[in-house]
Protein backbone atom coordinates (compact mmCIF):
# COMPACT_ATOMS: atom_id res chain seq x y z
CA UNK A 1 0.00 0.00 0.00
CA UNK A 2 1.61 3.47 -0.93
CA UNK A 3 1.87 6.18 1.44
CA UNK A 4 0.28 9.73 -0.14
CA UNK A 5 3.08 12.19 -0.76
CA UNK A 6 1.01 15.00 1.03
CA UNK A 7 1.40 13.07 4.50
CA UNK A 8 4.94 11.48 3.64
CA UNK A 9 5.78 15.36 3.58
CA UNK A 10 3.79 15.85 6.85
CA UNK A 11 5.39 13.46 8.68
CA UNK A 12 9.03 14.63 7.51
CA UNK A 13 8.42 18.03 8.65
CA UNK A 14 6.91 16.90 11.95
CA UNK A 15 9.93 15.01 12.47
CA UNK A 16 12.45 17.85 11.54
CA UNK A 17 10.62 19.74 14.03
CA UNK A 18 10.84 17.08 16.18
CA UNK A 19 14.52 16.65 15.86
CA UNK A 20 15.71 20.59 16.51
CA UNK A 21 13.20 20.41 19.58
CA UNK A 22 15.41 17.42 21.03
CA UNK A 23 18.77 19.05 20.65
CA UNK A 24 19.95 20.68 23.86
CA UNK A 25 19.63 24.60 24.35
CA UNK A 26 23.45 24.41 24.83
CA UNK A 27 24.58 22.47 21.94
CA UNK A 28 23.02 25.13 19.58
CA UNK A 29 25.63 26.35 17.23
CA UNK A 30 27.11 29.52 17.98
CA UNK A 31 27.46 32.00 15.07
CA UNK A 32 31.23 32.46 14.00
CA UNK A 33 32.71 35.87 15.63
CA UNK A 34 33.20 38.72 13.10
CA UNK A 35 36.72 39.49 12.40
CA UNK A 36 38.05 43.04 13.03
CA UNK A 37 37.64 45.68 9.93
CA UNK A 38 39.19 48.62 9.31
CA UNK A 39 37.27 50.44 6.39
CA UNK A 40 40.17 52.95 6.19
CA UNK A 41 42.77 50.11 5.68
CA UNK A 42 40.56 48.43 3.27
CA UNK A 43 40.09 51.76 0.93
CA UNK A 44 43.74 51.71 1.40
CA UNK A 45 44.11 48.37 -0.03
CA UNK A 46 42.00 48.34 -2.81
CA UNK A 47 43.84 52.20 -3.96
CA UNK A 48 40.44 54.13 -2.99
CA UNK A 49 41.15 56.18 -0.11
CA UNK A 50 38.63 59.14 1.04
CA UNK A 51 39.76 61.64 0.47
CA UNK A 52 38.07 65.02 1.61
CA UNK A 53 37.49 68.02 -0.12
CA UNK A 54 38.78 71.75 0.99
CA UNK A 55 36.68 74.23 2.51
CA UNK A 56 34.19 76.03 -0.29
CA UNK A 57 35.27 78.76 -1.19
CA UNK A 58 34.00 81.22 -3.69
CA UNK A 59 34.93 84.19 -6.97
CA UNK A 60 33.10 87.01 -6.09
CA UNK A 61 30.73 88.25 -9.23
CA UNK A 62 28.87 91.11 -8.42
CA UNK A 63 26.65 92.29 -5.23
CA UNK A 64 23.69 92.83 -7.52
CA UNK A 65 24.41 89.43 -9.45
CA UNK A 66 24.06 88.30 -5.78
CA UNK A 67 21.15 89.64 -5.09
CA UNK A 68 19.16 88.26 -8.13
CA UNK A 69 20.31 84.84 -7.73
CA UNK A 70 20.91 84.23 -4.16
CA UNK A 71 24.72 82.99 -5.10
CA UNK A 72 28.09 84.52 -4.02
CA UNK A 73 29.65 83.67 -7.70
CA UNK A 74 31.51 81.37 -8.91
CA UNK A 75 33.03 78.00 -6.62
CA UNK A 76 36.19 77.33 -6.53
CA UNK A 77 37.54 74.01 -7.79
CA UNK A 78 34.42 73.83 -9.81
CA UNK A 79 33.02 74.15 -13.46
CA UNK A 80 30.65 76.90 -13.64
CA UNK A 81 29.23 77.97 -17.07
CA UNK A 82 27.19 81.54 -18.33
CA UNK A 83 24.83 80.88 -20.73
CA UNK A 84 22.19 82.66 -22.74
CA UNK A 85 22.04 84.55 -25.93
CA UNK A 86 23.89 87.49 -27.38
CA UNK A 87 23.69 90.72 -24.82
CA UNK A 88 22.62 89.31 -22.06
CA UNK A 89 25.54 89.87 -19.59
CA UNK A 90 27.35 86.58 -19.74
CA UNK A 91 30.46 88.10 -20.95
CA UNK A 92 30.29 90.59 -18.25
CA UNK A 93 29.94 88.04 -15.71
CA UNK A 94 33.03 86.62 -16.64
CA UNK A 95 35.19 89.58 -17.04
CA UNK A 96 33.82 90.66 -13.35
CA UNK A 97 34.53 87.51 -11.88
CA UNK A 98 38.06 87.49 -13.19
CA UNK A 99 39.04 90.44 -12.09
CA UNK A 100 37.54 89.40 -8.29
CA UNK A 101 39.54 85.91 -9.12
CA UNK A 102 42.80 88.38 -9.39
CA UNK A 103 42.29 90.29 -6.21
CA UNK A 104 41.65 87.19 -4.27
CA UNK A 105 45.55 86.05 -5.70
CA UNK A 106 44.34 83.35 -8.67
CA UNK A 107 46.34 82.88 -11.43
CA UNK A 108 44.18 84.25 -14.38
CA UNK A 109 44.09 82.66 -17.51
CA UNK A 110 41.90 83.79 -19.80
CA UNK A 111 41.27 82.38 -23.07
CA UNK A 112 39.59 84.35 -25.63
CA UNK A 113 38.74 82.55 -28.52
CA UNK A 114 36.48 85.73 -30.09
CA UNK A 115 39.88 87.81 -30.10
CA UNK A 116 38.30 90.30 -28.22
CA UNK A 117 40.28 90.97 -25.53
CA UNK A 118 43.92 92.64 -25.80
CA UNK A 119 46.87 93.31 -23.49
CA UNK A 120 44.78 96.71 -21.70
CA UNK A 121 41.31 95.78 -22.38
CA UNK A 122 39.21 98.88 -21.59
CA UNK A 123 36.36 97.73 -20.01
CA UNK A 124 38.45 95.12 -18.02
CA UNK A 125 40.57 97.84 -16.75
CA UNK A 126 37.21 100.15 -16.05
CA UNK A 127 36.31 97.01 -13.61
CA UNK A 128 39.47 96.73 -11.85
CA UNK A 129 42.03 94.27 -13.78
CA UNK A 130 45.45 94.96 -12.87
CA UNK A 131 47.69 94.48 -16.02
CA UNK A 132 51.02 94.54 -14.24
CA UNK A 133 49.26 91.45 -11.73
CA UNK A 134 49.59 88.11 -12.48
CA UNK A 135 47.66 86.62 -15.38
CA UNK A 136 47.88 84.94 -18.97
CA UNK A 137 46.08 86.04 -22.22
CA UNK A 138 45.60 82.66 -24.19
CA UNK A 139 43.87 83.74 -27.94
CA UNK A 140 43.80 81.84 -30.62
CA UNK A 141 47.07 82.79 -32.10
CA UNK A 142 48.87 81.50 -28.34
CA UNK A 143 46.71 78.04 -29.20
CA UNK A 144 47.70 77.90 -32.90
CA UNK A 145 51.29 78.39 -32.43
CA UNK A 146 52.06 76.69 -29.32
CA UNK A 147 49.70 73.52 -30.31
CA UNK A 148 48.25 73.49 -33.48
CA UNK A 149 51.18 73.99 -36.37
CA UNK A 150 52.94 71.39 -34.18
CA UNK A 151 50.70 68.78 -34.84
CA UNK A 152 50.08 69.60 -38.25
CA UNK A 153 52.22 72.46 -39.93
CA UNK A 154 50.25 73.77 -42.96
CA UNK A 155 47.39 74.73 -39.95
CA UNK A 156 45.77 77.87 -40.48
CA UNK A 157 43.76 78.35 -37.20
CA UNK A 158 43.08 77.10 -33.56
CA UNK A 159 41.46 73.77 -32.80
CA UNK A 160 39.12 72.61 -29.95
CA UNK A 161 41.89 70.17 -29.35
CA UNK A 162 43.93 73.06 -28.89
CA UNK A 163 42.44 74.60 -25.99
CA UNK A 164 42.11 71.31 -24.44
CA UNK A 165 45.24 70.33 -24.37
CA UNK A 166 46.35 73.57 -23.16
CA UNK A 167 43.96 73.42 -20.09
CA UNK A 168 45.31 69.84 -19.22
CA UNK A 169 48.95 71.24 -19.56
CA UNK A 170 48.09 74.26 -16.84
CA UNK A 171 46.84 71.53 -14.74
CA UNK A 172 50.16 69.58 -15.43
CA UNK A 173 52.49 72.68 -14.68
CA UNK A 174 50.01 73.28 -10.94
CA UNK A 175 50.75 69.56 -10.27
CA UNK A 176 54.53 69.45 -10.84
CA UNK A 177 55.16 73.07 -9.26
CA UNK A 178 56.27 74.96 -12.63
CA UNK A 179 52.90 76.94 -12.01
CA UNK A 180 52.38 77.24 -8.00
CA UNK A 181 49.44 79.09 -8.09
CA UNK A 182 45.97 78.28 -7.68
CA UNK A 183 44.63 79.22 -11.41
CA UNK A 184 41.15 80.52 -12.76
CA UNK A 185 40.52 79.47 -16.41
CA UNK A 186 37.76 81.82 -17.95
CA UNK A 187 37.05 80.65 -21.37
CA UNK A 188 34.92 83.47 -23.75
CA UNK A 189 33.60 81.19 -25.15
CA UNK A 190 32.71 78.02 -25.80
CA UNK A 191 31.38 77.12 -29.73
CA UNK A 192 33.33 79.11 -31.48
CA UNK A 193 36.64 77.19 -32.33
CA UNK A 194 36.23 73.98 -34.71
CA UNK A 195 37.83 70.83 -34.54
CA UNK A 196 40.41 69.06 -36.16
CA UNK A 197 38.12 67.45 -38.55
CA UNK A 198 36.30 70.26 -39.42
CA UNK A 199 39.37 72.72 -40.03
CA UNK A 200 40.70 70.37 -42.57
CA UNK A 201 36.98 69.92 -44.15
CA UNK A 202 36.69 73.53 -44.83
CA UNK A 203 39.83 73.93 -46.02
CA UNK A 204 39.39 71.39 -48.91
CA UNK A 205 35.98 72.62 -49.11
CA UNK A 206 34.70 69.36 -48.21
CA UNK A 207 30.85 69.54 -47.01
CA UNK A 208 31.14 69.52 -42.33
CA UNK A 209 29.19 68.57 -40.12
CA UNK A 210 28.03 70.34 -36.32
CA UNK A 211 28.16 66.93 -35.03
CA UNK A 212 31.93 67.27 -35.05
CA UNK A 213 32.27 69.65 -33.33
CA UNK A 214 29.77 68.48 -30.61
CA UNK A 215 31.88 65.04 -30.37
CA UNK A 216 35.27 66.86 -30.15
CA UNK A 217 34.30 68.51 -27.04
CA UNK A 218 33.37 65.55 -25.58
CA UNK A 219 35.82 63.49 -26.28
CA UNK A 220 38.68 66.52 -25.52
CA UNK A 221 36.74 67.76 -22.56
CA UNK A 222 34.62 65.43 -20.49
CA UNK A 223 37.51 63.98 -18.24
CA UNK A 224 38.69 67.98 -17.52
CA UNK A 225 34.99 68.77 -16.23
CA UNK A 226 34.28 65.94 -14.34
CA UNK A 227 37.68 64.45 -13.22
CA UNK A 228 40.86 67.08 -13.77
CA UNK A 229 39.28 70.41 -12.76
CA UNK A 230 37.30 68.28 -9.61
CA UNK A 231 40.10 66.48 -8.23
CA UNK A 232 41.86 69.84 -7.88
CA UNK A 233 39.61 71.08 -5.26
CA UNK A 234 40.64 67.72 -3.04
CA UNK A 235 42.75 68.63 0.01
CA UNK A 236 45.87 65.89 -1.67
CA UNK A 237 46.16 68.50 -4.47
CA UNK A 238 48.35 71.34 -3.15
CA UNK A 239 46.82 73.86 -5.61
CA UNK A 240 43.20 74.36 -7.09
CA UNK A 241 41.76 74.99 -10.70
CA UNK A 242 38.48 76.83 -11.08
CA UNK A 243 37.05 77.06 -14.65
CA UNK A 244 34.36 79.07 -15.72
CA UNK A 245 33.04 79.61 -19.45
CA UNK A 246 30.50 81.28 -21.91
CA UNK A 247 28.39 79.99 -23.94
CA UNK A 248 25.25 80.85 -26.60
CA UNK A 249 22.23 79.24 -26.44
CA UNK A 250 19.42 78.20 -29.07
CA UNK A 251 16.13 77.71 -28.81
CA UNK A 252 15.06 73.93 -30.60
CA UNK A 253 11.47 74.78 -30.88
CA UNK A 254 10.81 71.41 -32.52
CA UNK A 255 11.52 69.26 -29.02
CA UNK A 256 10.95 72.93 -26.82
CA UNK A 257 14.40 72.43 -25.34
CA UNK A 258 17.14 74.93 -24.83
CA UNK A 259 20.32 73.96 -26.96
CA UNK A 260 24.08 75.21 -26.57
CA UNK A 261 26.36 76.19 -29.23
CA UNK A 262 29.13 73.75 -29.81
CA UNK A 263 27.11 70.52 -28.14
CA UNK A 264 26.17 69.87 -24.42
CA UNK A 265 29.45 68.70 -22.78
CA UNK A 266 29.41 71.84 -20.78
CA UNK A 267 25.80 71.94 -19.75
CA UNK A 268 26.40 68.40 -18.24
CA UNK A 269 29.90 68.99 -17.13
CA UNK A 270 29.33 72.21 -15.21
CA UNK A 271 27.84 71.86 -11.56
CA UNK A 272 26.74 75.38 -11.33
CA UNK A 273 25.15 77.44 -14.57
CA UNK A 274 23.44 81.19 -14.57
CA UNK A 275 21.36 81.77 -16.95
CA UNK A 276 20.91 85.13 -18.61
CA UNK A 277 17.75 86.04 -20.45
CA UNK A 278 14.73 84.34 -21.81
CA UNK A 279 14.38 80.94 -23.06
CA UNK A 280 12.54 81.57 -26.06
CA UNK A 281 14.12 84.73 -26.89
CA UNK A 282 16.63 87.21 -25.48
CA UNK A 283 14.20 88.69 -23.34
CA UNK A 284 16.57 91.96 -23.26
CA UNK A 285 15.62 95.23 -23.03
CA UNK A 286 18.00 98.45 -23.39
CA UNK A 287 18.99 100.98 -20.74
CA UNK A 288 19.41 103.91 -21.15
CA UNK A 289 20.30 106.97 -19.56
CA UNK A 290 18.89 110.42 -20.28
CA UNK A 291 20.05 114.05 -19.60
CA UNK A 292 18.40 117.14 -21.08
CA UNK A 293 17.59 115.79 -24.02
CA UNK A 294 20.36 113.66 -24.64
CA UNK A 295 20.53 110.06 -24.60
CA UNK A 296 23.68 107.30 -23.63
CA UNK A 297 22.83 103.75 -24.32
CA UNK A 298 24.59 102.28 -21.02
CA UNK A 299 23.25 98.62 -20.20
CA UNK A 300 20.93 96.28 -20.66
CA UNK A 301 18.34 94.83 -18.38
CA UNK A 302 17.19 91.09 -18.53
CA UNK A 303 16.11 88.42 -15.75
CA UNK A 304 19.00 85.72 -14.38
CA UNK A 305 18.89 82.56 -12.74
CA UNK A 306 20.41 79.49 -11.26
CA UNK A 307 19.63 76.95 -14.17
CA UNK A 308 21.62 73.92 -12.55
CA UNK A 309 22.96 73.48 -8.85
CA UNK A 310 25.22 71.16 -7.62
CA UNK A 311 27.43 72.51 -5.81
CA UNK A 312 28.48 70.58 -2.18
CA UNK A 313 27.49 71.69 0.90
CA UNK A 314 24.69 74.24 2.46
CA UNK A 315 24.82 76.57 -1.20
CA UNK A 316 23.69 73.28 -2.98
CA UNK A 317 20.63 73.43 -4.62
CA UNK A 318 20.02 77.23 -4.56
CA UNK A 319 17.98 78.36 -7.36
CA UNK A 320 16.84 81.61 -7.51
CA UNK A 321 15.57 84.55 -10.34
CA UNK A 322 16.06 88.25 -10.64
CA UNK A 323 16.39 90.87 -12.50
CA UNK A 324 19.98 92.73 -13.31
CA UNK A 325 21.48 95.21 -15.44
CA UNK A 326 24.60 94.86 -16.81
CA UNK A 327 26.15 98.32 -17.18
CA UNK A 328 29.80 98.74 -18.19
CA UNK A 329 31.20 98.45 -14.36
CA UNK A 330 29.22 95.65 -13.56
CA UNK A 331 25.90 94.54 -12.64
CA UNK A 332 23.50 96.35 -10.29
CA UNK A 333 20.64 94.61 -9.00
CA UNK A 334 17.50 95.87 -11.24
CA UNK A 335 15.09 98.01 -8.96
CA UNK A 336 15.08 101.96 -8.73
CA UNK A 337 17.06 102.16 -5.21
CA UNK A 338 20.22 100.02 -6.94
CA UNK A 339 20.04 102.77 -9.85
CA UNK A 340 19.98 105.60 -7.71
CA UNK A 341 23.31 103.97 -6.04
CA UNK A 342 24.82 103.06 -9.13
CA UNK A 343 24.67 107.11 -10.75
CA UNK A 344 25.73 108.10 -7.16
CA UNK A 345 29.15 106.01 -7.19
CA UNK A 346 29.77 106.59 -11.31
CA UNK A 347 28.68 110.38 -11.45
CA UNK A 348 32.14 111.47 -13.34
CA UNK A 349 31.38 108.83 -15.86
CA UNK A 350 28.42 110.25 -16.78
CA UNK A 351 29.37 113.61 -16.45
CA UNK A 352 32.30 112.33 -19.02
CA UNK A 353 29.78 110.59 -21.41
CA UNK A 354 27.55 113.57 -21.31
CA UNK A 355 30.22 116.32 -21.76
CA UNK A 356 28.67 118.12 -18.56
CA UNK A 357 30.92 118.85 -15.49
CA UNK A 358 27.82 120.15 -13.61
CA UNK A 359 25.74 117.23 -13.92
CA UNK A 360 23.87 115.86 -10.96
CA UNK A 361 22.34 112.23 -10.29
CA UNK A 362 19.15 113.97 -10.19
CA UNK A 363 19.66 115.50 -13.64
CA UNK A 364 19.90 111.26 -14.88
CA UNK A 365 16.75 109.11 -15.71
CA UNK A 366 17.11 105.71 -16.74
CA UNK A 367 14.61 104.16 -19.50
CA UNK A 368 14.29 101.07 -19.95
CA UNK A 369 13.37 99.92 -23.97
CA UNK A 370 12.73 97.17 -25.45
CA UNK A 371 14.65 94.97 -28.07
CA UNK A 372 13.69 92.84 -30.91
CA UNK A 373 15.50 89.82 -31.85
CA UNK A 374 18.64 91.05 -33.64
CA UNK A 375 19.12 92.80 -30.14
CA UNK A 376 18.27 96.17 -31.61
CA UNK A 377 15.64 98.79 -29.65
CA UNK A 378 12.75 98.12 -30.80
CA UNK A 379 9.85 100.96 -30.81
CA UNK A 380 6.71 98.43 -30.69
CA UNK A 381 5.98 99.26 -26.92
CA UNK A 382 5.60 102.84 -27.86
CA UNK A 383 3.77 102.30 -30.76
CA UNK A 384 1.27 100.47 -29.09
CA UNK A 385 1.18 103.22 -26.41
CA UNK A 386 0.88 105.80 -29.20
CA UNK A 387 -2.30 103.78 -31.04
CA UNK A 388 -3.44 103.32 -27.78
CA UNK A 389 -3.43 107.20 -26.89
CA UNK A 390 -4.92 108.02 -30.24
CA UNK A 391 -8.44 105.55 -29.91
CA UNK A 392 -8.60 106.95 -26.65
CA UNK A 393 -8.95 110.39 -28.08
CA UNK A 394 -11.12 109.34 -31.10
CA UNK A 395 -13.55 108.28 -28.42
CA UNK A 396 -13.91 111.41 -26.55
Amino acid sequence: MKVPLFTLFLIKNFMAKKKIEDVPTNEVRKPTPKKSFSLDDFKKKIGAPEVPSKPLKWIPIDDGLREATGMPGVPVGYVTLFRGYSNTGKSTALMRSIVNAQKMGQFVIIIDTENNIDEGNKRLTMMGFDWNGEYLLVNNKYLLEKYGVIQDNNRKEASIEDMAKAIYDFRDMQVSGALPRDVYVAIDSIGTLNCIKTINALEKDDSDNNMWNAGAYEKTFMSLLNNTVPNSRKIDSEYTMTLAAVQKIWYDSMNKVVKHKGGETFFFGARMIYHFGGIITHGTRRITATSKSRDLNYGFENKVNIAKNHVDGEWGGISLEGKIISTPHGFIYGDKEHENIYKKEHILYFRNKFEDDTLTVDDIDFQSKAMDADGNVSFEDEIIERNRNVEENDRE
